[in-house]
């Protein structure tokens, strides 16, 4: 993963609500990377599959938002 990519990935997961474990995760990818100028194919795998979810769950909220709204206004 190139830096680029890296700091989009780390600035999407910023404004996310992450779990304690998550949080840790990121921390500790972040010092790692920024010691060695590079990750492991693990811990790559693991910080996008953190990403994709929350970006998931973000459009699903989002989306179960607009449906309770438009379901409400129906009902009136």
């Amino acid at each position: 993963m190139n830096w680029k990519r890296f700091r989009y990935i780390i600035s999407l997961l910023n404004r996310c609500e992450l779990t304690l474990g998550e949080r840790q995760f990121v921390g500790a990818v972040e010092r790692y990377f920024h010691e060695t100028g590079k990750m492991t194919d693990q811990q790559e795998s693991i910080l996008e599959g953190i990403c994709r979810e929350k970006i998931w769950m973000a459009k699903a909220f989002i989306n179960q938002g607009n449906v309770l709204k438009k379901s409400s206004s129906k009902s009136i």
